[in-house]
């Protein structure tokens, strides 16, 4: 089962650092860029079973009032979806994260994370794969302090599930407090070898993860090389 989760930053594009100066007005408008943008991420997540997206548009001024959702959806062909809501930005944005999914989803729900600023969120789902396994899709806050309550909050969620995956901007490092304190919580288990993904032209931090319950063993974990984010998408495969 091939696994995936990648922050597209809603089809803005930015793949150099002069990106957020001269693309500024991409975090307010649509231009016909995004478009391009959509279609050539639904190409690469088209191969795998289950995808994780974080900061996708939901219909916003600058998604050009369609969902994007959508877009990728039918582009990509996965049959099934979880989405989620987080934080409306008046007149320019509509901000969510969402499951895509090659097999039906159950047991979805809305996690509204804790936080000292509103917005962050998981969404989460029970797969009925070959494999059936809890998804958890989640964008993090960036300090330690939200992230920690952020990711308690979702490991109560896991809980009871026999398998499970975590995956998503977790907004630290894989050897961070927050993350070593997750693992611990939950059992959960990184791959052996970190992958840097942010930003995507230079990659110097480990900010998207995908964590396994130690039921789930993961392999061939590593970073995707197209350029259609801040992030790079990061992939990995279940070894059974």
């Amino acid at each position: 089962m091939k696994l995936l989760t990648w922050n597209i930053q809603a089809g803005i594009g930015t793949s150099r650092v002069l990106d957020y100066l001269i693309h500024a007005h991409r975090q307010v408008l649509h231009t016909p860029s995004k478009t391009i943008a959509l279609r050539n991420i639904a190409r690469v997540i088209a191969p795998y079973d289950v995808v994780c997206l974080q900061e996708i548009d939901l219909g916003g001024r600058r998604a050009g009032f369609r969902s994007q959702l959508d877009v990728l959806v039918a582009l990509s062909g996965h049959a099934h979806i979880a989405v989620q809501h987080n934080r409306t930005v008046p007149g320019i944005s509509r901000h969510g994260n969402a499951i895509l999914s090659r097999w039906p989803l159950s047991n979805i729900h809305d996690i509204k994370l804790p936080g000292r600023i509103a917005g962050r969120g998981c969404v989460m789902a029970d797969v009925a794969a070959p494999v059936p396994l809890r998804v958890a899709c989640l964008h993090l806050s960036l300090g330690a302090p939200s992230q920690v309550v952020q990711l308690t909050s979702i490991a109560e969620r896991l809980r009871g599930a026999p398998a499970w995956v975590a995956m998503g901007d977790f907004n630290c490092t894989a050897a961070s407090a927050p993350m070593q304190a997750f693992c611990t919580m939950t059992g959960g288990t990184l791959p052996q070898r970190t992958t840097c993904t942010y930003p995507s032209w230079q990659p110097r931090h480990d900010y998207d993860h995908i964590v396994g319950s130690s039921a789930l063993p993961l392999m061939h974990a590593g970073a995707l090389t197209a350029r259609l984010s801040d992030h790079l998408a990061l992939a990995a495969q279940i070894a059974r």
